[in-house]
């Protein structure tokens, strides 16, 4: 797991390498464990690793033998034994015991082919000497970030936003049509970010550059691929989810450092614990533990340690946080306004502590059916066509001001609330409204500019647009969005930046292709029914743990985000949200900013998210817009050691 950075420019106008070096350390809490960097005129590869595969000979930027094609890559390939001894039998050779020279001899044989063969979690480029191309690629869901702004005859890409920033990639303005999605979203959503002229690398997209520009480009794998069968019978269904499982799991054991767990004591973290600890050895478990009533999920994974015989390691999370949270709004990049990022952010530095690798059991409840949303998509099917448009619109009025229970994670009528609001919404918009925020309407009402209303106005129906409008939507087919979007935008997103920021890699044994491929063709009665969610799941932990504990209510990872503002956090969110902070986007009503900043605090209504977005947003443009990363006032780079290739040999034999 590590950062990279890179800058090829095919008409070799580059910046001075100095400053490559910089932009380059801006990665370093991703890879504390070295740096390094290639260049020669028109391409520079910078790299800062973290060492956990091949601790003494996997450095990078790495080579071929014959220095023809040159690597940096993020990530960690789980299959590369395999690979490694597939690529043998074919007559390559190896000089470390690195993943990352597998990606290398499988491009070398495979070409672009050679990322349908990884099993793992990565972003890497690749530079052909040969050919000057570049090679960019990501793994399946989009685990590992990769930001890129290309055109004008040069590519740059990094981890993280922060090097495009200081190098000067990108426009520096903000992309309204992203901040009307993320008004909506808390998260940006599809490929843009917030800053124009930079965007993100899809999941499972490789692109080829040429001097030419963009060459060839292509998605290797889908969620809505139908690959795998599913036995008729419940009980060979568990025995064969089991079995991927478990190969799953063995898989990301493979390190050559010690390997811990995150432990919520939720169905999916107590499935991948009970698969490691009988399978590998696990050095410890840490559990966010919220101190506030209600919020605490230590019981049930006090209880899953106990079952498994691992240390369990208690990390309280309270009003405290809100100390941290511009170095956390930091660390998660381009906004990302999920407030349980503080969760992950004080559970990783505890871990980091120890250890440099965790499991998680991210990826269970949209690739199973976990969430509630699922059912609350289905009665929005079925009652929405019972009353017209007025009459759910005057209801949907009606829900902003029933009350709410600040005191529980998500009380019956916040739900309710939050329900009703969505009615007069299409069901597939409705569906993106249950981990949203502001609905479209309200978010526009936040605008003062033209644009950003127009854009938070159409935000949802733009991103569901390339669907049949009037075709059932299927419980598949929420879980394939929730895929392409919450997941990898949120989810994924806010795990690798809150634990690379104390460089603590995570692992999702749940997100293996296979495990991926079985859990999207159960049949639905496996999925959800009603209320009960990710039935296959839960039946799979009641051999494991009991009933009791597979079919607990569902807790959520997030803290008490309303009663917080209104209390601990309250000088915190009215010093970022006063009105001069506010203007200075030049895009957002001040006035509308305070006025709804007014109605929380005075518990008309329950707008935590919300304003949490809104807090994130002013404190990413004040360190990403207003005073971004200047190259110029950067540390020089002296740690950053040089990596030498030899010349490779052109077609007329010439170096």
């Amino acid at each position: 797991m590590c950062g990279i950075f890179g800058y090829v420019a095919w008409d070799q106008g580059m910046p001075p390498l100095p400053d490559l070096c910089k932009v380059t350390n801006l990665l370093r809490h991703r890879g504390p464990d070295g740096g390094a960097y290639w260049q020669e005129p028109g391409v520079f590869f910078g790299h800062r690793r973290l060492a956990i595969i091949d601790l003494s000979t996997g450095d990078q930027p790495m080579a071929t033998a014959d220095g023809r094609y040159v690597i940096t890559f993020n990530g960690e390939i789980y299959n590369y034994p395999e690979l490694r001894d597939e690529l043998r039998d074919h007559g390559a050779g190896f000089r470390t015991s690195s993943d990352t020279e597998v990606i290398l001899a499988g491009y070398a044989r495979w070409g672009p082919d050679v990322v349908a063969r990884l099993e793992g979690m990565f972003a890497f480029a690749l530079y052909d000497r040969f050919d000057q191309t570049l090679f960019i690629a990501r793994d399946r869901f989009g685990e590992k970030p990769l930001l890129l702004a290309d055109g004008g005859g040069r590519v740059v890409f990094a981890s993280e936003l922060s090097p495009l920033v200081a190098i000067g990639a990108g426009s520096g303005e903000i992309d309204v049509d992203a901040l009307g999605g993320y008004l909506c979203l808390n998260y940006v959503p599809g490929t843009r970010t917030m800053l124009r002229g930079v965007t993100r690398l899809a999941p499972a997209e490789w692109r080829l550059y040429g001097k030419e520009g963009l060459r060839q480009s292509a998605r290797y794998w889908s969620a809505d691929d139908r690959a795998a069968t599913v036995p008729t019978s419940d009980g060979e269904v568990l025995d064969q989810l089991q079995a991927r499982l478990d190969q799953a799991v063995r898989l990301t054991l493979r390190s050559d450092v010690p390997v811990g767990l995150f432990l919520s004591g939720g169905v999916d973290s107590s499935l991948v614990a009970q698969a490691a600890a009988r399978l590998g050895r696990l050095e410890a478990a840490f559990c966010a533990d919220v101190t506030t009533e209600g919020f605490s999920e230590w019981r049930g994974a006090a209880a899953v340690a106990r079952r498994i015989g691992v240390e369990l390691v208690r990390v309280p999370v309270d009003p405290g946080v809100f100390s941290e949270f511009l170095e956390v709004t930091r660390h998660l990049d381009d906004p990302l306004a999920d407030s349980s990022a503080m969760n992950v952010w004080t559970v990783s530095r505890a871990a980091a502590s120890r250890l440099k690798v965790v499991l998680s059991g991210d990826g269970g409840d949209e690739l199973f059916g976990g969430y509630l949303t699922y059912a609350a998509s289905q009665w929005h099917q079925r009652l929405r066509p019972l009353l017209p448009a007025a009459a759910w619109s005057l209801l949907a009025g009606v829900a902003g001001r029933l009350g709410s229970n600040d005191r529980v994670k998500v009380g019956r009528g916040y739900k309710l609330q939050r329900f009703l609001r969505a009615m007069p919404l299409a069901t597939r918009e409705a569906h993106l409204t249950w981990n949203g925020t502001w609905l479209p309407a309200q978010a526009a009402a936040l605008a003062s500019d033209d644009r950003l209303r127009h854009a938070a106005a159409d935000a949802l129906r733009t991103m569901t647009r390339a669907a049949d409008p009037v075709a059932r939507v299927t419980v598949r087919d929420l879980q394939v969005a929730d895929i392409g979007e919450y997941l990898v935008n949120d989810i994924l997103s806010k795990v690798d930046r809150a634990t690379m920021g104390h460089g603590l890699e995570s692992r999702a044994p749940l997100l293996n292709k296979d495990v991926a491929a079985f859990a999207l063709a159960l049949p639905e009665r496996l999925r959800t029914s009603g209320s009960r969610t990710k039935i296959a799941l839960r039946e799979l932990c009641a051999r494991h743990y009991g009933r009791a504990h597979a079919y607990a209510p569902k807790q959520g990872f997030s803290i008490p985000v309303h009663s917080w503002l209104r209390e601990d956090g309250r000088a915190l969110m009215t010093s970022l949200l006063a009105p001069e902070r506010v203007d200075r986007i030049g895009l957002l009503d001040s006035a509308a900013v305070t006025r709804v900043m007014g109605e929380h605090l005075s518990g008309v209504r329950a707008l935590g998210w919300e304003l949490w977005g809104l807090m994130v947003l002013v404190a990413w443009f004040e360190d990403r817009v207003s005073a971004p990363p200047d190259v110029r006032r950067l540390p020089e780079a002296s740690d950053l050691r040089a990596v030498n290739i030899p010349a490779v040999l052109s077609a007329d034999g010439h170096a």
